[in-house]
């Protein structure tokens, strides 16, 4: 065992991204290695995929994250006042899970290797973020189904979004940020097909973002739509209830509106 791997994994001090990569390699390697003994071995794969996973939870421990917090909330104020700058009227708030989120499925970035299912991370700032995309694709989803002659507002063909939204990034958490999520699929695609014969129930163990995780978001307003400034404040309110990210349908995603200036 090396030095490195003796010290806890601490997010203000390693890069979790690589240091997951890492356990990603060890354990793609002796996933090749499971044709024979394939029981045994499956089960000790497991184990090692839940060691990494409870890591991962303790490190993000909330005393062991105000200065990541911190980093995040600095770097949305630099971005904030640039789109000051440059005319744009700030609308910037916090949101609070109020149920388990996880964006990013899709993502090969962080946790897909090992996981299976990727989660939206930013690897400098080490912490999980929404992206400004699900932001704004939650956003559009919300005006083309209730205020259809409001979409023009982000953007078309012609002219360019009047809305910006930014990245979202946590700032607070009251209990530990990343936790442990456990799905059971019974079929697998395969060639594009599911074949009914193959069907067995496999867990599947993946990190997400808890509840009762405070996101900070910054929206900017071109300043000619001004007048329609507070309709726009209820529309993201009604998008937080709604939901962020993958399986919303689910419960997943369902945020609370905080404090806002």
């Amino acid at each position: 065992m090396t030095y490195v791997e003796e010290i806890p994994l601490n997010p203000s001090s390693i890069n979790v991204l690589s240091w997951l990569r890492r356990e990603s390699v060890r354990y793609l390697k002796d996933k090749a290695k499971v044709r024979k003994e394939y029981r045994k071995k499956r089960e000790a794969l497991e184990e090692r995929k839940v060691k990494v996973l409870e890591k991962l939870s303790i490190a993000y421990s909330p005393e062991k994250l105000n200065e990541m917090f911190k980093k995040a909330s600095n770097l949305l104020d630099m971005q904030k006042s640039a789109l000051q700058a440059c005319g744009y009227i700030v609308f910037d708030f916090t949101g609070k899970t109020g149920s388990r989120l996880i964006v990013g499925m899709a993502n090969d970035m962080f946790g897909k290797q090992i996981f299976e299912v990727g989660l939206a991370w930013d690897p400098l700032l080490n912490l999980p973020y929404i992206p400004a995309s699900s932001l704004k694709g939650s956003f559009r989803s919300y005006i083309e189904m209730e205020k259809k002659d409001l979409a023009s507002l982000l953007g078309t063909m012609e002219d360019t979004s009047s809305i910006v939204f930014l990245n979202s990034y946590p700032i607070s958490s009251r209990y530990n940020l990343l936790v442990p999520e456990v799905t059971t699929p019974i079929y697998r695609e395969q060639e594009v097909k599911i074949k009914e014969t193959e069907a067995e129930p496999t867990p599947i163990i993946y990190p997400v973002v808890n509840r009762g995780v405070i996101f900070r978001i910054v929206v900017g307003i071109k300043p000619e739509k001004r007048d329609l400034i507070n309709q726009l404040k209820l529309f993201l309110v009604e998008v937080l209830k709604r939901g962020i990210g993958a399986k919303t349908l689910l419960g997943y995603g369902i945020m609370e509106l905080e404090g806002h200036s």
